[in-house]
């Protein structure tokens, strides 16, 4: 058995997770436009995309501990329930034409609740249902059920709403969500917590950071995460200011620029399935740091649609070999009892960053424009590949 699809729970998991994940694209895109329209501010993107992501900066943590205590299938059973239920309700707001920026706030931060105990437990799961050897094709597989997703929905949401209306990506989001509740139902890997009965939370997360502070490798690796998660992810968040004031497209430009990642993203999941396990992590993931750096400053002087979505095309390529390569590095070199809480780690910084990126970023394009501000973004990426993925890793040991 040589590739995890051949595997039946993996199989229908992933299954469930691209038509899920389409529903979340196509409602991100939809709603990320409606804040555009409703505020016409760099700002309020930002701070929308903050009020998302905050949550899992505070709570991602204790999501990790509960991925090592509780069965982990259960837990992304009741993270999909309450994900359904801010789009059911934005959906009926939008409908009556009741809809306002709080309500869109209020929503955002409940998904942001949801997504800080979602996250730690879906990376772990995976090691639930493939072999140790498969983890890094199983990952690829993830990135491609997500890129699969963004591909797709961003398109989706710009056709719907440009001839149709908004709320229906929210009612279709909402509807994505059962197959993989249905899926994740038939399911029944098995788990074991290794974790004593009487264990604190402060003494579970003591365990997490000794083992971090142990394996100054995998810390490296998720301070570089940290880095191109402020600095490199958080240009997303003023792609509708891209695409409305600088290339003047509309909502379907923005929908294919966002596709364009999408479809960068979906090639390089797809090679890192086809090829061998990847041996040297840490200098692959340092070239994909130079590649997305050198794409992101393309993006800051670009002027033309098509070479935009060329760029971006390359940042999706650049960003699925940077991530799912350190995220398997990760997990390969982490003991299984505590996997949960070190990729709470790894969440925090991949997802509980996003807020004060976006936050930041949505600022500094308001105040100085999105040339100068990409400018920046791509050189501080620069620098940090280079520090935490070439020079900090080389003075370690071999084997550390």
């Amino acid at each position: 058995m040589s590739h995890p699809l051949r595997i039946k729970d993996f199989r229908t998991y992933w299954i469930g997770q691209i038509i899920s994940l389409t529903g979340t694209w196509m409602q991100h895109i939809a709603q990320s436009w409606l804040v555009y329209v409703l505020t016409k501010s760099a700002f309020y993107l930002g701070l929308i995309s903050f009020l998302t992501s905050f949550p899992t900066l505070v709570l991602t943590l204790l999501g990790g501990v509960v991925a090592d205590r509780y069965p982990r299938r259960n837990i992304l059973i009741i993270t999909q329930c309450l994900l359904c239920l801010p789009a059911i309700v934005l959906g009926f707001l939008i409908q009556l034409e009741l809809i306002n920026i709080w309500h869109i706030a209020i929503a955002s931060i409940i998904i942001g609740m949801a997504n800080a105990f979602d996250m730690p437990a879906r990376q772990a799961f995976i090691t639930e249902i493939v072999p140790h050897d498969m983890i890094t094709k199983a990952l690829a597989m993830q990135s491609i059920s997500f890129n699969i997703a963004r591909l797709a929905g961003p398109i989706l949401a710009g056709f719907i709403v440009a001839n149709l209306n908004f709320y229906t990506c929210f009612y279709l989001n909402a509807l994505s969500f059962l197959p993989l509740i249905l899926i994740l139902l038939s399911i029944r890997p098995p788990f074991v917590s290794n974790m004593q009965e009487d264990s604190t939370f402060i003494k579970s997360l003591k365990e997490g950071f000794w083992f971090l502070k142990n394996n100054m490798k995998i810390l490296y690796t998720i301070c570089a995460v940290g880095i191109f998660t402020l600095f490199g992810l958080s240009f997303t968040t003023i792609i509708p200011v891209i695409a409305g004031e600088i290339l003047d497209v509309g909502v379907k430009g923005f929908g294919v620029i966002v596709s364009s990642i999408g479809g960068g993203a979906l090639l390089a999941g797809v090679i890192i399935t086809l090829k061998k396990d990847v041996k040297e992590k840490l200098n692959y993931v340092f070239k994909a740091s130079l590649l997305f750096s050198i794409s992101l400053l393309g993006v800051a002087f670009s002027k033309d649609i098509y070479f935009t979505i060329f760029l971006n095309f390359i940042i999706g390529f650049a960003l699925v070999n940077f991530f799912i390569i350190s995220n398997s590095f990760i997990q390969q070199k982490t003991e299984q009892r505590l996997r949960g809480r070190v990729m709470s780690f790894f969440t925090l910084v991949f997802l509980g960053f996003t807020p004060i990126g976006n936050l930041v970023t949505g600022f500094l394009v308001e105040k100085f424009g999105v040339k100068p501000v990409l400018e920046l973004y791509s050189l501080i990426c620069l620098i940090g590949g280079v520090v935490f993925l070439k020079i900090l890793p080389s003075t370690l040991r071999t084997g550390q």
